[in-house]
């Protein structure tokens, strides 16, 4: 019963995602979008590329959508209710993903931990990380607030969890894993700005602080699969667009997850 109300609330909540997600663009000067000039150098000045939330708009017949139109399959098969446009990929991703990301995070975490109230911060942190991997595929930017949500709501879940189970200790774990995977990022932000977005920085903090709760070293398994994860996607690019950048926020989140996922095996190897 447990799992499958928490199918029916990830449909829910995945369906309640679809449309404010896919209403973030790109505020830029109106020249096509090149990221590896974003940055300033020595004769150019950086550009002001931010996320700005307007309405999501068929760029076909310009149909403002609204929620009904992105009912989950029905809206996949149909596509724009006005002009039959397929929606874009990402709208069955979140809406599939994010039901599939909550089941498995229910049953892989929620079996292997003594206290099933110690899933629920990781519940969270599977929605969070969905609204940034899709905002971040599509526009290739991580909205300022989003980590800082993510991070702001997660440290009060895990305060909160930690003093009912009798383990403030792991707060200062948490807290720990969230400074050092931020400033990690900090300094190869400032080693290679053109490689890696401020976006990517504040998103350490989040997943440090999430990893670092459950163990100590999680945190270097979750880094290191989301480099793994970056590297395939960055192959991918080359073969498909001859161009190996790529948005390294859905890298990261899907390498935090595996981690979390499989923290059971992955520190058996370190006993």
């Amino acid at each position: 019963m447990p799992a499958i109300l928490l199918g029916l609330f990830g449909v829910l909540v995945a369906w309640m995602m679809t449309l404010p997600l896919h209403r973030f663009k790109e505020l830029r000067p109106l020249t096509p979008r090149d990221v590896g000039s974003e940055d300033a150098t020595a004769t150019t000045a950086a550009v002001p590329i931010r996320a700005v939330y307007r309405q999501a708009i068929c760029p076909s017949c310009h149909h403002v959508c609204r929620a009904s139109d992105a009912v989950p399959v029905l809206s996949w098969i149909r596509g724009c209710p006005s002009c039959g446009r397929r929606f874009p990929w990402t709208v069955p991703l979140v809406q599939v993903g994010v039901p599939a990301a909550l089941l498995l995070t229910w049953a892989l975490l929620g079996n292997s931990i003594e206290n099933g109230w110690v899933t629920l911060p990781y519940l969270w942190l599977v929605l969070i990380l969905a609204a940034i991997s899709v905002v971040d595929l599509r526009i290739w930017l991580i909205p300022y607030w989003m980590p800082w949500l993510g991070a702001s709501v997660g440290l009060v879940l895990i305060s909160l969890v930690s003093v009912a189970l009798g383990d403030p200790a792991a707060i200062l774990y948490a807290l720990g894993g969230a400074a050092g995977a931020f400033l990690l990022f900090f300094l190869l932000w400032l080693i290679a700005p053109g490689k890696l977005g401020f976006g990517d920085v504040r998103m350490a903090l989040l997943l440090g602080m999430f990893l670092a709760w459950l163990h100590p070293l999680l945190p270097i398994y979750g880094l290191l699969f989301g480099s793994l994860f970056g590297l395939l996607m960055g192959v991918v690019a080359l073969l498909t667009r001859k161009d190996s950048r790529f948005p390294f926020g859905p890298a990261l989140a899907l390498g935090a997850m595996c981690a979390i996922w499989f923290h059971e095996a992955l520190l058996q190897t370190l006993l």
